[in-house]
């Protein structure tokens, strides 16, 4: 991998994230409604003088001109201080921390059970050509969104067969609900996708020569995976990605205190600092982990290598 390779994508990576920051900061500030007025009046003011609004404003750092606004609070979030919430006065990087280990509970098991799923189910899938029909249920799973699955697995696990419980987090067994639907909803694509894929690959050269000598099916699966590896790689940070996106619906549903139900709660009651700091952070996210694949991809596959003038 050139070294120029690595400095054009992090650059691209830091230029990506500065752009980011400025469209974030500055919709939020041309958005309608003025949080100092909304502060004042869930203190119980109900007359606010100019004068009062004004001490306001400075007091949430709302004053000066939107430039020396955005750098003041840029700086700030490179050295970790994302200010502080609008309704509760608690620093943002504090609740962010306090929601954020559940989130990641989500995710990562969802995540675990979306690989597993993606490599058994897809192998037969790809490999077992009378097992097509499971292609087809996966696809029909894939098609539902992922809150009609939340509901339907509400009303029939926790209303009709109260075998879970479907409101909270309190307990391990509030999260099994909740990382099923999620697994469910990003395994399915994610099966689907190696499955095509492998199907591809059991058709090739190589694999019909080892089908001939009577290679076993496992030693084919591992250079199946192996030829795969790359597009496998990509689709499956995009179901990383995916997953964020996709734990914030599930966690209003099924009223789960996470990252999400925090920044649902936080564009209900324009308490700014919070929106910036959970979709800086979930950006933030989503930027690095594309710069990874890219960088890992470029380092494993040597075709890419070779096509931008790199050495075998």
């Amino acid at each position: 991998m050139s070294v120029s390779f690595v400095i054009k994508k992090t650059l691209r990576l830091l230029i990506s994230l500065l752009l980011f920051s400025f469209l974030l900061y500055g919709l939020l500030a041309l958005s309608t409604g003025d949080p100092a007025l909304g502060v004042l009046r869930r203190l119980g003011v109900n007359h606010v003088s100019p004068e009062a609004l004004e001490t306001t404003r400075v007091k949430l750092g709302m004053d000066g001109a939107f430039l020396e606004r955005y750098f003041k609070w840029l700086l700030q979030c490179l050295q970790g201080d994302f200010g502080y919430s609008f309704q509760s006065n608690i620093a943002v990087r504090q609740l962010m921390v306090e929601k954020l280990s559940i989130t990641m509970q989500l995710v990562s098991s969802a995540f675990i059970i979306c690989l597993f799923m993606a490599v058994t189910i897809g192998s037969l899938i790809g490999n077992f050509p009378a097992l097509n029909w499971l292609n087809q249920i996966v696809s029909v799973v894939l098609s539902f969104p992922i809150y009609w699955m939340a509901i339907a697995t509400i009303f029939l696990f926790g209303v009709q067969l109260k075998l879970f419980p479907f409101v909270g987090s309190s307990t391990t067994w509030h999260l099994v609900l909740p990382i099923f639907v999620l697994s469910l909803s990003e395994g399915c694509y994610l099966t689907k996708m190696t499955g095509d894929l492998l199907s591809i690959s059991a058709i090739s050269e190589r694999q019909t020569i080892a089908k001939f000598r009577h290679i076993k099916w496992y030693y084919r699966l591992f250079y199946q995976l192996k030829d795969v590896f790359v597009p496998l790689l990509t689709l499956s940070m995009t179901s990383l990605i995916h997953l964020f996106s996709g734990v914030i619906m599930i966690e209003i549903i099924f009223s789960i205190s996470g990252i999400g139900k925090l920044l649902m709660e936080a564009i209900s009651t324009r308490d700014y600092p919070v929106i910036q700091g959970i979709t800086l952070l979930l950006a933030c996210v989503t930027f690095v982990l594309n710069y990874v694949v890219d960088l890992l991809i470029q380092k494993i596959d040597r075709r890419i290598q070779l096509e931008r003038g790199g050495q075998a």
